[in-house]
């Protein structure tokens, strides 16, 4: 890895937290919800949804939003639990990674996310030896609190203007080609991971 590298920003889904797409079409499928037919991906292109991812609309919009899909009728619990399934955990040894990794770099996230995952499940995945998020990471960076979203270059130069960073000694790591791309375009050093594979050989 780049020696001049001091920041390492990493993104939340596909790179530290795995994601169970099957699972989530199987309950979507189960409440008669098929505008998720292309799995996980679909989310973005769905615009209330993007509008959530954004923060531009409420939980309970969104679940509003869920409701007029369904061929069922859906309570909030029903609702929540479905968003939610799509989730699953980061595994111990990205964990380890990072708690080992914060002695020698500045560690930050930079996640597309909406509050309902982020509130439901990041105190739960980042509970490692006694350190939380906020024990990892130095700054969160959630679309949804910044209104902005990748890949918009934009999101990355205000990350890096909030955390006081040089782009030419930060490093993103991100599962989708487009967010490196966008984040070169911002200066930054970039990485992509694929989901599944060993994250600890990037910084080999």
């Amino acid at each position: 890895m780049n020696s001049n590298i001091r920041n390492i920003i990493f993104d939340w889904g596909g790179v530290l937290i795995d994601l169970n797409a099957e699972r989530f079409i199987a309950n979507c499928n189960k409440y008669g919800i098929e505008i998720f037919s292309e799995g996980i991906a679909a989310v973005g292109k769905i615009e209330f949804l993007k509008e959530y991812e954004l923060g531009n609309i409420s939980t309970e919009e969104m679940r509003n939003g869920m409701r007029k899909y369904s061929k069922c009728n859906l309570t909030d619990s029903d609702i929540d639990f479905l968003w939610n399934s799509m989730l699953e955990t980061v595994p111990e040894e990205k964990l380890k990674l990072l708690a080992s990794l914060k002695d020698k770099y500045n560690l930050y996230l930079l996640s597309n996310t909406n509050e309902l995952h982020w509130e439901s499940a990041s105190d739960k995945v980042f509970s490692y030896n006694g350190l939380g998020k906020h024990d990892l990471f130095k700054k969160i960076f959630l679309s949804h609190e910044m209104h902005l979203a990748k890949p918009d270059t934009r999101i990355f130069e205000k990350a890096l203007e909030e955390a006081g960073l040089k782009a030419e000694e930060t490093l993103f790591i991100d599962d989708l080609p487009t967010n490196c791309e966008a984040a070169g375009l911002a200066g930054i050093n970039t990485a992509h991971y694929i989901p599944g594979k060993d994250l600890s050989q990037i910084f080999k």
